[in-house]
C-alpha cells in the first residue's frame, strides 16, 4: 500500500458508483476539480472509482451538473471500522479482554522440551530445572536461563554441557552428555592435542614420556603390551596446553541512566501469578524497576496473598567512553566465561596473555592466549595385527 493510500485509509474512502446519462462526466469533473479518485472501472452503464470520505461529500454538488446519481457501494478505512465498534461495545470489551489474556500467555512457558539427553531421565532433567524456576506456566521474565543451566550440570555430573532458550511459549533444554572412552577395546594411550606433559599417571602400560617432554597430537604416551588384549594401556596424562581467542572491542559503551521520572504501580501477587491493580506499566520506551513490598496476607502458606508497589523508573542511554584498560579486562572476563562454557571443569587454567592491536579510532582487537592444563590422554585400539 502506498503512503498516500495509508493517509485514505486513516481518514477513510469508498468505493462510489455512478449511474446517469453521462456518468464519464462526473469523473471528468472531479478530475478537473483536483479531487483524490483513482481505481476507474465501468461496467453496464455504470462507472466505478474510489475516493476518500471527506471529498464524497462535495461530489453532490458535481453530479447535479452533470445530472447523474452516485452511490456508496463499499466503506474502507479506520472511521467506518471505529463506527462498527461503537456499535458493540461487549466486541470492544471481549477483544480488549482477548488481547490482554494472549499477551499473558505469550510472555510465560507452557511446554518443555529436552533435546540431546540419552542415558540421563528425561524426567529428571525436569525435575532439576523445575527447582531453578523453570516450570509449566512460569513468567519468562522470571526465569534465569543461566541459573537452571547451572542447576542442572550441578546436578548431572554426567552431562558436560546445557542450554537453556525460548522458542516463543516452548522452553527448550539442550544437553550434551560426556563420551566415555570404549574400554572394550585395548590400546596404546596417545596425545589428543598438542602440548607439554607435566604429569603421568600409569595405570596399566609403560609410559614413554616425561613431565617437561613437548607432544603432539598422535604421539603415544603410555604403550601397551599389544601380545597381550587384557594388557591395553591405561592412564592419565596432564598437559599444558594452549588456546587463542579474538575479539573486537568498541572504546565506547552505551549506559543506562535514569532521568528522575517513575511511575508506581500496584501489583497483586497470588501463587506465583501476578496481576495489575492499577497505573500503566509501559509509559517508557526503556526503565528499571524495583519492588517494594506493601501487604502480605497468610505470609508463608499456600494461600499467600501480597500486593507489591512496583515502581518504573525512566532512563536514558548515555554513551560512555571505555578505557584501554578496561575493555582488555572484559576481554579477559569473557574470553574465561567463553573457556569455562566450552571446557570441562577439570581444566586448569596456568596463566593469561593479551595482545592488543589498535584497528581504527574507538575499536581495538585483542588477542588472548590461554595456557591451560588438562587431560590430553587418548586410547588408540590396537589394529588387527597388533592385538
Amino acid at each position: 500500500m502506498s503512503p498516500a493510500r495509508l493517509g485514505y485509509w486513516f481518514t477513510g474512502y469508498v468505493l462510489v458508483e455512478v449511474r446517469g446519462k453521462n456518468p464519464e462526466r462526473l469523473v471528468n469533473l472531479c478530475l478537473v476539480s483536483g479531487f483524490p479518485v483513482w481505481g476507474f472501472s465501468a461496467d453496464e452503464g455504470a462507472v466505478y472509482f474510489y475516493t476518500t470520505l471527506p471529498k464524497y461529500r462535495s461530489i453532490r454538488k458535481l453530479a447535479r451538473k452533470s445530472r447523474c446519481i452516485p452511490r456508496i457501494r463499499r466503506r474502507f478505512g479506520l472511521p467506518f471500522i471505529v463506527a462498527r465498534v461503537k456499535k458493540r461495545p461487549a466486541f470492544l470489551l471481549m477483544a480488549s479482554l482477548m488481547f490482554a489474556l494472549f499477551v499473558y500467555m505469550a510472555g510465560s512457558t507452557w511446554s518443555i522440551q529436552v533435546k540431546g539427553n540419552e542415558t540421563v531421565p528425561r524426567e529428571e532433567i525436569l525435575k532439576t530445572a523445575a527447582s531453578a524456576g523453570l516450570v509449566r506456566g512460569a513468567r519468562k521474565s522470571d526465569i534465569s536461563p543461566s541459573e537452571v543451566e547451572a542447576a542442572i550440570l550441578r546436578a548431572h555430573p554426567e552431562l558436560t554441557w546445557a542450554y537453556v532458550h525460548f522458542q516463543g511459549t516452548l522452553a527448550v533444554i539442550e544437553v550434551v552428555e560426556k563420551t566415555r572412552p570404549p574400554t572394550e577395546l585395548p590400546g596404546d594411550v596417545v596425545a589428543a592435542k598438542d602440548g607439554v606433559v607435566t604429569s603421568v599417571l600409569v595405570l596399566s602400560g609403560t609410559p614413554v614420556v616425561v613431565p617437561g617432554q613437548t607432544v603432539r597430537a598422535g604421539d603415544v604416551l603410555i604403550r601397551g603390551a599389544p601380545g597381550d588384549a587384557r594388557n591395553g594401556a591405561r592412564g592419565t596424562v596432564l598437559a599444558r596446553t594452549w588456546y587463542e581467542i579474538y575479539r573486537e572491542v568498541e572504546l565506547f559503551s552505551s549506559v543506562p541512566v535514569r532521568t528522575g521520572r517513575k511511575l508506581e504501580v500496584k501489583v497483586l501477587r497470588y501463587r506465583g501469578t501476578e496481576f495489575v491493580l492499577g497505573g500503566r506499566h509501559n509509559a517508557f520506551e526503556w526503565y528499571e524497576v524495583e519492588d517494594y513490598p506493601e501487604i502480605v496476607l497468610f505470609e508463608g502458606s499456600p494461600m499467600e496473598i501480597s500486593v507489591i508497589s512496583r515502581v518504573f523508573y525512566e532512563t536514558a542511554w548515555v554513551r560512555r567512553e571505555v578505557t584501554e584498560e578496561e575493555a582488555v579486562g572484559l576481554a579477559k572476563q569473557e574470553a574465561l566465561e567463553t573457556i569455562e562454557r566450552k571446557l570441562p571443569s577439570s581444566v586448569k587454567l596456568v596463566d593469561l596473555s593479551c595482545e592488543t592491536v589498535s584497528l581504527g579510532e574507538g575499536v581495538i582487537g585483542i588477542r588472548l592466549v590461554l595456557s591451560v592444563e588438562e587431560d590430553i590422554a587418548l586410547v588408540r585400539p590396537w589394529s588387527g595385527r597388533e592385538g
